[in-house]
């Protein structure tokens, strides 16, 4: 069961999530204690306040703010501005409440009033910064003193952090080589540290069933009639409320207990119990129904506040002990979709993700949930639950201990992890840096003001900078082809030359000689870049230490493991990185670094070229889609849709294939092999499989599928309104 501890001590735990304490008025921290396998809660007693920073001086802040006794402290503070390279004095503004800083529309918020820094960051995360917390990291408290507790790394894996990358880095590759090596020694040591075994369980409800209606959970008018319950340890329960349908016969395992209630508010209650007994509790959509239906119901059940152990957040539903997991949303990243569990799945609901990772499927009868026995719809319910609760085992708690991984790296608490995307991560990650050199962390306008009048031409939809080079591909068929591929290109550019908002078009003028080949932009030489040093070291540490080691023989096999998860934490934060940073929306958006980043992987794309001609290697580069791809074509005056691959035993000269500018003749069909990402696009209309450089249109413009999000117009060409006589083998109907 969750433990409240209000001592001044906590014993070595992992540190897994804060939050904050309206009531108290602290910060609260999260601990996992391992022996125990409970959730521990500590409230900060070190006198942490909210606050934010002003340009104004402090008796500016006193004649605009002016007496309010929400305000404790308005004083100057001397910060580090990375962009202008030099020490600057900004005013702190220190209050009794978050939201005097912000989060709200009214005059109650100070960045309502004046122009502000820092006043957009979520209060907990400011603690976490401040203190130099490190979600996933182990601590013990004594005398309210927070100090981390590092487990011990064998010598063997020490030894092979020095032969795999310290012996490899030189001083041609970073400005300040022993910076960027206390960068890799950081991050080998935090990632290293083993990760426990979470105790957790998976719940899933059923309510009485309405056809034609989607049940409002803030309204809670149905009654609640199973609730599903699969946990580790071989915990596995389900609760039936007796609605008067015949119970029918039990097809639940020995394993599984059933109570049948003619009570609903009493299960609820016995519900709230077992939730509280976890540390750890697995949804699928809990955040949208079913938290938000047990919450709601509760209180209209009469069950008071104190007993519920449930929390409604504005976009989210959270314990207000334990740590809550949605799944939806974790499966919903495109990032983990893509880079962790390779497009294995093109829709998020549980029945589809199941059964493209696990193999396994929900529950039908064939009939409706209203017509169900209760045996039955025991069954359902608990199946859910324990399909939710495999998505994290499966694969020695792959996707579990993912996300301790990922919180490690994106310095934010796992259950935020579970549901932001990849841009807030590295946010996460980026504003702690800034905070551990005591930087000051840039408006958004100040890096537009910064880039303002210095953009290229662009030809990425939608975006103002110059995107990566398609050479077309050489007609023909081609024979003895050798893939070559830029391994982690972008992220190897980034460190490599050192991009980074602040050292792009740095400060020094003495650092303008060192252009970026095509562009106005120039890297500074003076200093490593935080992005750079970030990325860099992240992808040094996948490349040349965690592969290695995720096979290494001196390793046990629980190492391996967790080695071999980093590994793909690694690939999902390096894949997306420059992304994201790339994206205008993101809060450290820099043009120039986006356009540098873009115009050196054009750069190095265009010399490797040239290197291959001249010593007599023809380039052949173009985009692929997989032999299976249905293609339309008109042959003989009769339209068919074949798989691609076919087009190579039936190529004549009187086959058209059908293009954005109708039926054309083929002109050569070449196939090869890779070692491509595949991805899958699925739209309402159709299906295609194409490697990741291959490009799909949008509004008659090229995208590549990794730009693409749910919800974007692919353009579709209907031909069945062009040609009627269209033949179609029935292995490839479903594509139409």
């Amino acid at each position: 069961m969750s433990e409240i501890i209000k001592s001044e001590n906590v014993p070595p735990s992992m540190l897994v999530s804060a939050t904050y304490d309206g009531k108290a008025k602290t910060a609260v921290l999260k601990f996992y204690e391992p022996e125990s396998k409970n959730i521990i809660l500590w409230n900060d007693t070190t006198g942490h306040r909210p606050y934010c920073y002003t340009d104004l001086t402090p008796h500016e802040v006193n004649i605009k703010l002016g007496d309010r006794p929400d305000i404790v402290d308005v004083s100057p503070v001397a910060l580090y501005d990375l962009a202008k390279d030099k020490r600057i004095t900004m005013t702190k503004i220190t209050t009794t409440d978050p939201l005097s800083i912000g989060g709200t529309n009214s005059d109650k918020s100070i960045r309502n009033i004046i122009n502000t820094w820092e006043s957009d960051i979520k209060y907990y995360e400011n603690y976490l910064y401040d203190h130099g917390l490190i979600v996933g990291r182990y601590y013990s408290i004594k005398d309210s003193k927070i100090q981390g507790h590092d487990k011990n790394i064998s010598k063997e894996i020490k030894m092979a952090l020095k032969s795999l990358l310290w012996d490899n880095i030189t001083s041609d590759e970073m400005v300040d080589t022993k910076q960027f090596q206390e960068f890799i020694n950081e991050w080998a040591n935090l990632l290293n540290q083993p990760i426990p075994p979470i105790r957790r369980v998976a719940v899933d409800i059923e309510i009485d069933a309405e056809e034609g209606r989607i049940p409002d959970p803030r309204l809670a008018e149905k009654r609640v009639t199973a609730v599903g319950f699969d946990g580790t340890e071989g915990f596995s329960q389900v609760f039936v409320l007796e609605t008067g349908v015949s119970r029918g016969s039990n097809e639940l395992g020995p394993n599984v207990k059933i109570k049948f209630y003619d009570d609903e508010k009493k299960m609820i209650q016995d519900t709230f119990d077992i939730i509280q007994n976890f540390p750890f509790l697995l949804t699928y959509n809990g955040d949208e129904f079913d938290l938000p239906y047990l919450y709601y119901r509760a209180k209209l059940l009469g069950i008071a506040d104190d007993d519920n152990p449930l929390f409604m957040m504005k976009n989210a539903a959270t314990l207000k002990e334990g740590i809550h997991l949605d799944l939806y949303r974790t499966m919903s990243n495109r990032s983990f979709q893509i880079y962790a569990f390779s497009g294995k799945y093109s829709t998020f609901g549980l029945d589809a993700v199941a059964s493209a990772i696990l193999g396994e499927k929900k529950i039908d009868y064939g009939k409706k949930l209203s017509e169900l026995t209760l045996y039955e719809t025991a069954n359902y319910c608990w199946n859910d639950a324990r399909i939710t609760l495999r998505l994290t085992t499966f694969n020695n708690n792959l996707l579990m201990n993912l996300l301790i991984i990922i919180s490690r790296i994106g310095r934010m608490p796992v259950d935020d992890i579970a549901r932001f995307g990849v841009s807030q991560w590295i946010r996460s990650l980026l504003y702690f840096e800034h905070r551990k050199i005591k930087a000051l962390i840039p408006q958004q306008g100040q890096l537009q003001e910064r880039s303002k009048d210095i953009a290229a031409d662009a030809v990425i939809k939608d975006k103002k900078y110059r995107g990566g080079l398609v050479i077309e591909p050489t007609e023909g068929v081609h024979f003895a082809v050798v893939v070559m591929d830029f391994a982690s290109l972008y992220p190897s550019i980034i460190k490599v030359k050192n991009l980074s908002y602040e050292t792009v078009r740095c400060a020094h003028p003495e650092c303008r000689k060192n252009t970026i080949p095509k562009t106005k932009h120039w890297v500074c030489e003076k200093k490593n870049g935080l992005t750079s040093l970030i990325i860099g070291s992240l992808r040094d540490l996948r490349v040349n230490y965690y592969k290695a080691l995720s096979k290494s023989p001196d390793a046990s096999e629980q190492e391996r493991q967790q080695y071999t998860v980093i590994t793909q934490a690694l690939k999902v934060i390096l894949n997306a990185s420059y992304g994201v940073m790339g994206a205008q929306i993101f809060p450290l958006y820099f043009l120039p670094a986006a356009e540098a980043t873009t115009a050196v992987g054009r750069y190095t794309i265009q010399e490797t070229a040239k290197i291959c001609d001249d010593a007599g290697i023809k380039v052949l580069y173009g985009d692929s889609v997989v032999g299976s791809t249905p293609v339309t074509i008109l042959m003989n005056n009769t339209i068919k849709i074949i798989p691609i691959e076919e087009l190579f035993k039936i190529i004549t000269n009187n086959i058209q294939i059908w293009t954005d500018d109708g039926f054309q003749h083929i002109k050569h069909v070449y196939r090869h092999r890779v070692q491509k990402k595949i991805y899958s696009i699925l739209t309402d209309t159709g299906f295609v499989q194409c490697t990741e450089d291959h490009s799909l249109i949008i509004n008659k413009k090229e995208t590549k599928p990794a730009e693409l999000g749910c919800g974007d117009m692919v353009n579709q060409l209907p031909i069945h309104k062009i040609l009627h006589n269209t033949e179609i083998p029935e292995e490839a109907a479903y594509w139409c």
